[in-house]
């Protein structure tokens, strides 16, 4: 499995640039995972609903299934890290070819093994991102359309092309 982080500040085109991806690879034929990093307390859960209520007596693994849908949620995760892993490990059962990730900037970034591309807002942003992250940085996508030179890693500016998707795709090593 090969995981792509689209990382950048809020409103850069995160959320954009990873439904293009998802959409991309799907099309082509590759089993797409998608993961979303929130920053603060979340739960898909409703208060006294039943999956709830099983959670508030202890059980670590609560499973809503239907005719269309399964959510798995696990209670008592206490650690990114940890959620992460057991996430990716779900990914590989399920034979994920490619996982996109949005944001996990301080988690992921480090990550040798994580592709990354930034997205901007502006082009002061970049030095901050190119110099927290581990390579490889694959790309920098610069929603404000300004045009950068000198930099390692190509530059992409809206609309989103082929050519970025088929440079990604070369870089994860999946043509």
């Amino acid at each position: 499995m090969k995981a792509l982080e689209i990382v950048g500040h809020k409103n850069s085109g995160k959320t954009t640039l990873v439904e293009y991806f998802v959409e991309r690879f799907s099309r082509d034929g590759f089993r797409v995972a998608a993961v979303k990093h929130i920053h603060h307390q979340f739960t898909i859960d409703t208060e006294n609903k039943d999956t709830w209520r099983m959670a508030r007596r202890g059980a670590w693994l609560v499973a809503s299934v239907s005719p269309n849908e399964t959510a798995v949620m696990f209670h008592a995760m206490n650690e990114w890290e940890n959620s992460l892993n057991r996430l990716q490990r779900i990914m590989y059962d399920e034979k994920v070819d490619v996982a996109v990730f949005e944001g996990f900037h301080m988690v992921l970034g480090g990550r040798e093994d994580v592709y990354k591309i930034i997205t901007v807002k502006n082009s002061h942003e970049i030095a901050f991102f190119l110099n927290s992250l581990k390579p490889p940085i694959l790309a920098v996508v610069n929603i404000s359309g300004e045009i950068v030179q000198n930099l390692p890693v190509p530059l992409y500016v809206p609309p989103l092309s082929e050519e970025l998707y088929l440079h990604t795709r070369r870089g994860l090593q999946l043509v």
